[in-house]
């Protein structure tokens, strides 16, 4: 966290108890409980809630060391990286096997969008060093399942068939079933002579 952060994040904790510190409020308690009961934006760190301790807390630090008591206290381990709890690297861990779909940089961002972890606290460097032991730094594609050509999940969604195309038959009616009456149909549509030998096999067949 910069100095910057630190100023901003104070000047919002003033903003916050300087009703009570000016005498402007009736009753401090009421006012307390009125502000906490909200969710504030706050510089760096986003959407906070606060208890009316917390904010007691506050106008007790402004009036012992005035501005520079609101600001947030610097890390005695400034300039390392923070070590993550047992409960954190689980979480982590569990977060990104659910989303394994993009690089380890931007699983981070992603994190700290979400609110998730701070940049402050939780730096890429000591996310990676978690995600590389385990084996999950890398980005894995989703494997679809292997479907075949016309295949379905599903019973009866999709039904086929196989047909062949021969010659069409003529329409009309014989008082007589015998060959010379399966030739007349097969002649009006120019059968002969191509399928002659095989209409004659098959008038064989049926009217021998």
């Amino acid at each position: 966290m910069e100095e910057k952060d630190r100023e901003a994040i104070a000047l919002f904790r003033y903003g916050l108890i300087a009703p009570v510190l000016n005498g402007q409020v009736a009753s401090q308690k009421e006012y307390l409980e009125e502000v906490t009961g909200k969710k504030h934006q706050v510089p760096y760190y986003g959407p906070r809630e606060f208890t009316p301790k917390t904010l007691a807390c506050w106008i007790l630090a402004y009036r012992r060391e005035g501005f520079e008591g609101l600001k947030p206290k610097r890390r005695s381990d400034r300039g390392r990286s923070r070590k993550l709890s047992a409960e954190q690297e689980e979480y982590l861990l569990f977060l990104r096997k659910q989303k394994r779909d993009v690089p380890a940089s931007v699983f981070y961002d992603q994190l700290v969008d979400k609110g998730e972890i701070l940049p402050g606290e939780v730096s890429y460097a000591t996310v990676y060093r978690l995600l590389k032991k385990h084996g999950l730094v890398g980005k894995e594609v989703a494997k679809t399942p292997e479907r075949k050509r016309f295949a379905y999940d599903t019973v009866n969604t999709l039904w086929q068939g196989d047909m062949s195309v021969g010659p069409y038959l003529f329409a009309q009616f014989f008082f007589s079933e015998k060959f010379d009456s399966l030739k007349t149909v097969f002649k009006s549509e120019g059968v002969f002579p191509k399928w002659s030998t095989t209409v004659r096999f098959i008038a064989r067949i049926l009217f021998m």
